[in-house]
């Protein structure tokens, strides 16, 4: 026979199982709005760019919600047809596309022989990369434009995928140095004594295991020249 204190305590575990559903429910509930909350806060300025780009002028200044009263596509045209939107699109791209590679390549040399090599001045040339971090681009954009002026490179692609170049190789560096640290050292010697050189070593085990750091490296390239518009400013003029 059951006793009254077991049904008791079935009565509690069950109440206390419902308790909980009813917790969990309401947290999950909080979160979801706050995580609502949260998108809604960081594409709020997209959502407001894209409603204004759908605005007629005489009502950008009138109307500041996020609904146009005349939804119109005048603003597309315009851009499409009276500017060199087709021209500047197109050299952002390649210039993004050129940073992304040349970045890659050097950077996967550059960080292979910091991560595997010994040789005289490492240790200075791996602090150096950290602390050309520390200094802002706006420092050096003065330089960089009298440079470039000197060298008759001022209203070039050229100015800008070099200026590109400067900042993205050092975090690029230090970034794939980390990666091929954490590959064994035995993968590769294994490699080598079956027959392999130090090039296909790199080629065909190095780079394949370090695919996370390769790709975070060429979307940090990409994005880096594809958002600047400050030094784009200044060296096309």
């Amino acid at each position: 026979m059951i006793r009254e204190s077991d049904l008791e305590l079935r009565g509690h575990y069950r109440r206390e199982a419902a308790r909980n559903r009813v917790v969990g429910t309401i947290l999950g509930l909080v979160r979801h709005a706050l995580l609502l909350i949260l998108c809604l806060f960081a594409t709020g300025p997209l959502l407001w760019a894209i409603s204004t780009s759908l605005k007629p002028s005489t009502e950008v200044y009138t109307n500041p919600g996020l609904i146009p009263h005349h939804p119109t596509l005048t603003n597309f045209a315009y851009v499409l047809s009276q500017t060199k939107f087709g021209t500047w699109f197109w050299n952002t791209l390649m210039l993004a596309l050129a940073t992304t590679v040349l970045a890659l390549t050097i950077a996967t040399l550059g960080g292979y022989a910091m991560s595997r090599y010994r040789f005289r001045g490492r240790d200075l040339y791996g602090n150096t990369l950290l602390v050309v971090q520390m200094f802002p681009g706006v420092m050096l954009a003065i330089p960089l434009f009298l440079i470039f002026t000197r060298l008759r490179l001022v209203d070039t692609l050229a100015s800008l995928l070099i200026t590109y170049m400067t900042f993205a190789l050092a975090f690029s560096v230090w970034m794939l140095k980390g990666y091929f640290d954490g590959i064994p050292h035995e993968i590769e010697e294994a490699a080598l004594i079956d027959g392999a050189s130090e090039l296909g070593v790199l080629w065909r085990i190095i780079l394949p295991l370090s695919g996370p750091g390769i790709s975070t490296v060429a979307v940090f390239a990409f994005l880096l020249a594809w958002n600047d518009f400050f030094f784009a400013y200044i060296l096309l003029v």
